[in-house]
This record gives C-alpha cells, sequence and structure tokens, in this order.
C-alpha cells in the first residue's frame, strides 16, 4: 500500500504539469521510499526508467539501452542494440516525440561512478538539446553525499540545471503507526523507535503477528531482514568497517562529547572527527545542538539520527554470538524486552517534540511556535547541569512551551511535574505552557491537583495519536 507520500506526488505533479524541461533532484538515505514514490508518480505517465547499479559502465550502459528500446517497441524484446556512449543514449533520448517524456535515473550515483563524465555529459545535452523539449528529468539517489556534493553542490556541472529537489526523509511517528494500525499507541510508538520511520522496514511488520514476535524475527534471528541491515547499509558507504562499526558502537553505548568517543574507540580525535563527519553526510549521525544555548559546545552531543542502527548497536551488535548460536529470541526476552522503556525514553522525547511543534505551529498553546527542540544547560542556583526534555519557543515573541516526557509503566509524579515547572525559570522566555507527556498515566489525586491550572496540561501516549488532540 502507498503510505504518507501525497504531498511529494502532488508536487512532482504540479512541476510536471508545467510545459518544458525540468530536472528534479530526489534523495534520501536507503530503504526510505524513494523508488515507491517514482513508481507511483510514473504508473500513469510516458517513462524511460533506469535503474543504475554498482557495475561497469559497458553493464549500464547496456541496460539503459535496453530501457530506452523497450519504451520504444514494448517490453520483452530480446537483441535490442547497445549505445556506443551514454552521451549518444542521452542524445537520442532527446529525439524521441512525446507531448511529455519522463526520463528516470535511479541510483544515479553508481552511473556517475562507472561513468566519471556523465554530469559534464548531461550538462551539454541538456544546454544544447533537452532544454528545448518537454523532457521532466528525474535524478535519484541514495547516497546522500554523492547527492548535495556532486550533483546539488557548485561545483557539480549541472549545477544550476535543477528546477527542485527533494529530501526523502523517514515517516513521522504518526505515519509510521499507518503501517500498524491494530497495534496500541505503545506499540506504535516503539515500532517507530526501532525502525526510524523507514518505510521499508515498517513495511516488514506483519499484522497477524504480535510486536513482539515481529521485533523478534526481523531483528533477532540470523535470518532475520533487518539482522544485518546496519552492516550491509555501511558497506555502501564505506570501504573500511571497523572504524565506523567502533564510533557508532561508542556513541550507542552513551558516549556523546568527541573526546568521549575518541577515548572509548582508541582512535585519535582527527581520525574520529572525520569519521563522525561522513557519518553526518549519511544521516547515521547528527550533531544535536541544545535550543536557545546554540553556543555552548560542552552541550553539543553527537547521537544517533538513524532509529534502526540506534535499537541495533545497542543490543542486536552485543548479542550477535547468542543471535548467530540460535538462542536469540532468549536474549531478546531476557536482555532486551524488560529494559525497552529505558530504551525508548529518547525515542520518546522526539516523539513529543514532533507533536509539540505540529500542535504548536497552529497556535495550540498560545502564540504559534516556530522552533523546537531540547534544553541543556546549567542551574546556577542549584550548581548543577540541568535539561529540559522538549521546549518550544516563538523567538520574535519571546514565549515557550516546555514538557517533561517518561516513558516508564508507572503513574507521572507530581515530583516530575514540579521539577518541569521550576525549570521555567532557565528558560529567559515568558512560558505560555507546561505539558507533560507520561505513558502510566496518571493518579487521580494528580489529575486532581492539576486540572485547574490552565497552564499545566498531563497528556497520556493515547493523546500523541489521537487526531486532532487539541482544538
Amino acid at each position: 500500500m502507498f503510505f504518507g507520500r501525497q504531498n511529494e506526488i502532488d508536487k512532482l505533479n504540479q512541476l510536471y504539469e508545467k510545459p518544458g524541461f525540468d530536472m528534479v533532484v530526489i534523495y534520501g538515505r536507503r530503504r526510505v521510499g524513494k523508488t515507491t514514490i517514482l513508481n507511483e508518480f510514473c504508473k500513469d505517465k510516458e517513462v524511460i526508467f533506469f535503474t543504475a547499479e554498482e557495475t561497469t559502465l559497458e553493464k549500464n550502459l547496456d541496460d539503459f539501452s535496453k530501457c530506452v528500446f523497450q519504451f520504444l517497441i514494448g517490453g520483452g524484446q530480446t537483441g535490442t542494440p547497445t549505445f556506443s556512449s551514454l552521451e549518444d543514449l542521452f542524445r537520442y533520448i532527446g529525439q524521441i516525440k512525446r507531448d511529455k517524456l519522463v526520463v528516470v535515473l535511479d541510483e544515479f550515483p553508481y552511473l556517475a561512478m562507472s561513468e566519471k563524465g556523465v554530469s559534464s555529459m548531461m550538462q551539454k545535452v541538456i544546454d544544447h538539446d533537452w532544454i528545448h523539449k518537454n523532457i521532466f528529468l528525474i535524478l535519484c539517489g541514495s547516497s546522500v553525499s554523492f547527492m548535495e556534493e556532486n550533483v546539488l553542490g557548485e561545483k557539480s556541472p549541472i549545477f544550476g540545471r535543477r528546477t527542485a529537489q527533494m529530501n526523502v526523509k523517514p515517516f513521522d511517528y504518526l505515519t509510521a503507526a499507518e503501517f500498524v494500525p491494530d497495534y496500541t499507541p505503545e506499540e506504535k510508538a516503539i515500532v517507530y523507535g526501532v525502525t526510524g520511520g523507514v518505510a521499508k522496514y515498517l513495511s516488514l511488520f506483519q499484522k497477524e503477528v504480535s510486536l513482539w514476535e515481529n521485533i523478534e524475527s526481523l531483528f533477532f534471528s540470523d535470518m532475520g531482514y533487518l539482522y544485518e541491515e546496519p552492516q550491509n547499509l555501511l558497506r555502501q558507504e564505506f570501504r573500511s568497517l571497523a572504524l565506523y562499526n567502533t564510533i557508532i558502537d561508542a556513541i550507542a553505548a552513551g558516549a556523546t562529547h568527541m573526546n568521549e568517543i575518541s577515548g572509548k574507540t582508541g582512535y585519535d580525535s582527527a581520525t574520529v572527527s572525520q569519521a563522525v563527519k561522513r557519518l553526518i553526510s549519511v544521516r547515521i549521525i547528527k550533531k544535536d545542538v541544545p535550543i536557545l544555548n546554540e553556543k555552548s559546545k560542552r552541550n553539543i552531543h553527537y547521537m544517533l539520527m538513524d532509529g534502526m542502527f540506534r535499537f541495533w548497536y545497542r543490543f542486536v551488535y552485543p548479542g550477535k554470538n547468542a543471535i548467530e548460536r540460535g538462542v536469540g529470541k532468549i536474549y531478546f526476552r531476557e536482555n532486551v524486552k524488560p529494559v525497552i522503556n529505558d530504551y525508548m525514553g529518547l525515542v520518546f522525547e522526539e516523539i513529543c517534540r514532533e507533536y509539540t511543534f505540529r500542535e504548536g505551529i497552529r497556535g495550540a498553546f498560545g502564540e504559534s511556535l516556530t522552533n523546537i527542540g531540547k534544553w541543556r544547560g546549567n542551574d546556577n542556583e542549584k550548581k548543577e547541569p540541568a535539561d529540559i526534555d522538549v521546549v518550544g519557543v516563538n523567538d520574535r515573541k519571546r514565549v515557550a512551551v516546555l514538557g517533561e516526557c517518561k516513558f516508564r509503566n508507572e503513574e507521572m509524579s507530581s515530583e516530575d511535574i514540579e521539577k518541569c515547572i521550576y525549570r521555567g525559570h532557565l528558560i529567559p522566555y515568558e512560558i505560555m505552557m507546561y505539558l507533560m507527556f507520561s505513558k502510566g498515566g496518571y493518579s487521580k489525586e494528580t489529575i486532581q491537583s492539576y486540572q485547574s491550572e490552565k497552564k499545566i496540561r498531563l497528556l497520556t501516549i493515547g493523546d500523541l495519536y489521537a487526531k486532532n488532540t487539541i482544538s
């Protein structure tokens, strides 16, 4: 089924309806659903759809030639000729007469690897031929760093030819929930937490099977689809895995500063710094900068951006020996399931920030919010470090919303609520609202204590998945 990408399809169709040449660049991490978007967009159009492979130029040229001739004379044909060069092939496409022709080059980085000069060829063909035709060119790639540097970057020969670009990101927590509609809100959150909202991984969850059985079979069996997924993805991006594995493992284990990562890995800081930059460029790691405290370098954390990587390195990587010995399910039930609430803490914070911004941008808490994040800094009165899980702000009007998040079975206590209220004085803005997010709910006494407080809202995990929660 086609989930959650209608906005992308609508944008592509709007561009398609315009006369003349267009070049759209689509990119995003592997498995995120780029090809699904392309298939949905192309299904009712005349299209030459070529997917490049990590192979020789001769093989890619032969396959591309077949795509062109199959488009012209129908599928199932054999013995079609191969063009002598990519440039000849591109020029031939420009001679095809159609009211509107879509040309998709999927996994474009592979084509560029097999033919170093392909971007220069395309620049020449676009500028002298295609620019005058009704050709809708789509360049798509999973190597985010390549697409940003060598296609969208200023030094690229085809820089400036694009008419639009689309960075396809994982689904948000609400869209991810559509893949498992019969699950409880807690189960939906966990699915989001172990998949990171990546379309392919979400599609693997079978509705006939429980949450825990799905996770066991996908991650904790040596035949599971996700058992070796991070290693496979890293091999496609990097030649040597040892350095990157060690860095990701260190971050998953709690190292958040560059010196901590370097100390845990045993590599020097310069080597770690370069590797971290590369991991950031492929969207595996992110630099987490605290809101309203962006200049404080000591409060900047390095975190795993990819939710599946975060779960895999936290639990699967340490359990590989048990999994390969065929006792992965026992390992999961004894070492993973009992601490899933602890793992979900950061995920739940992300979900709550997403909810707060979605509701806040339309003014559900007072003034419209313009930014959201986590705050880290110091409590000078108590002379200790402090953090606030959710801080949504309107910088122009200097107002804010604060939130406290607890993904645990116990009810949220008055002490947790008062701590969030107390920390309001650390934010130099007027506080419009305090939002409490509790998986375990609240006691009757707590609800009664705060029900008359207009600036305090007690929310459950069910509220985060309800439609139109706040009117």
